[in-house]
């Protein structure tokens, strides 16, 4: 079986809240055409696949004990597929779930 990667983009709902760094998520239902991120047991978004134009590299650090002026990559898989996500729901401190289009 075959590796596929896929960038997940999450610049349309970063305009509108904060996610932390550390915060627990789950993602979910990859194999459909509208996955689930849940983020924190609050914040649920779903996404869209969209096709590339041409193909993305992705790249990995290589190593340590590198410099910021100097620093080695390696190429760590091909992209063909972004996940775009955008919010769907939201709960706050009462537990109550507000939907939104963004």
């Amino acid at each position: 079986m075959e590796e596929e990667y896929v960038m997940i983009d999450l610049d349309d709902v970063s305009r509108h809240i904060d996610i932390p760094s550390d915060a627990p998520y789950t993602l979910s239902g990859l194999d459909t055409l509208n996955p689930v991120l849940t983020i924190d047991d609050k914040i649920k978004l779903v996404g869209e696949y969209i096709e590339t134009i041409g193909t993305c590299l992705a790249f990995s650090d290589k190593g340590e004990n590198q410099t910021p002026q100097k620093k080695t990559v390696e190429p760590v898989a091909k992209l063909h597929k972004i996940l775009k996500f955008r919010l769907a729901a939201l709960d706050n401190e009462d537990g109550v779930t507000k939907t939104t289009n963004l």
